[in-house]
């Protein structure tokens, strides 16, 4: 079963393969009913894998991850189900980067709020102005896979990076050295970066992670842009930072309730997509070469080779 959108040409070539259902992100009921009888799901993130969905699923064998955060499955019950997990990392980490720094761009230059603005005839260069990139400084907080090649393209643009990373290894130290990236605390980063990046993925340690607290301790007039996952802000007390402008501005790719109306909508300093990191023909055919190699594997008793349960 297929429940989130995937490359057209995996897609095709699932079906020559396989017998596929293709409904696309059906709620947890509906998920219960259709379940019984499947043997493979494949999902992105937007559809939640509980334990009531899974738990139902008898025949299950393999739950395909075509992406890389798996916070929308409940791994515990997989595990104990015996159900192989495999998730598809790295290969859209360029792509989630790129639309990190086209974000950062967008809300210091006010683009989105311009061209709603030109649509209506309304002209108002002068409330438009925005600040120039180059010499300021962006702070990736998680400098995995997308976070360092954020840092590499915002050095590109004239920036200083700066950066935390959960668990810094000494050969990690002296590849962030080397490519010209200062590790600091997450406090020291929220301190002293212009833009702050959040490119983390979501777990125990990073839910909430950024609070009223934290951005109090920002630069008055610095940016946030997030391209991990919703539940990594508070998203009231964003707002709140927001309308009081203690902040200039955010850029968002992903809500903690997606689907679901955002008072962030309300406002003219915050750009927001809804969760395209990824979405990149490129990496969605990469995405789609590995996914058929992986079911190709699971679903004949091996192991897919990025099989994390």
């Amino acid at each position: 079963m297929v429940v989130d959108p995937i490359a057209p040409q995996a897609l095709e070539q699932l079906r020559v393969r396989y017998d596929v259902t293709v409904r696309m992100q059906p709620s947890e009921a509906e998920l219960v009913h259709l379940m019984p009888g499947m043997e493979a799901i494949v999902l992105r993130s937007g559809v939640e894998l509980s334990a009531n969905v899974i738990n139902g699923a008898r025949q299950l064998k393999v739950i395909a991850r075509a992406g890389n955060g798996t916070d929308n499955i409940d791994l515990t019950a997989a595990k104990r189900a015996g159900i192989q997990v495999f998730n598809i990392p790295s290969v859209s980490s360029g792509s989630v980067a790129e639309l990190a720094l086209g974000l950062t761009y967008a809300v210091t230059r006010h683009i989105a709020l311009a061209d709603r603005q030109i649509r209506s005839n309304i002209w108002r260069k002068s409330e438009l102005a925005g600040i120039e990139l180059a010499g300021k400084t962006m702070g990736v907080v998680g400098l995995g896979n997308i976070g360092a090649r954020l840092a590499a393209l915002a050095r590109g643009v004239g920036m200083k990076a700066v950066g935390s990373v959960g668990r810094p290894t000494q050969e990690r130290k002296a590849e962030f050295a080397r490519t010209g990236i200062t590790l600091m605390s997450i406090g020291e980063v929220l301190r002293n970066a212009d833009v702050v990046a959040l490119t983390c993925p979501l777990n125990d340690r990073t839910r909430n992670l950024i609070t009223a607290a934290e951005l109090a301790t920002m630069k008055p007039g610095a940016y946030l842009v997030n391209v991990s996952r919703g539940g990594v802000v508070n998203e009231n007390d964003l707002y709140d930072a927001l309308t009081r402008r203690h902040i200039a501005g955010a850029a968002i790719d992903v809500l903690a309730n997606e689907r679901e109306p955002s008072r962030l909508s309300e406002l003219d300093n915050v750009v927001l997509t809804p969760h395209i990191g990824a979405m990149s023909v490129d990496s969605q055919t990469r995405i789609g070469a590995m996914l058929l190699d992986g079911l190709a594997l699971s679903l004949t008793c091996q192991d897919a080779p990025t099989r994390i349960v």
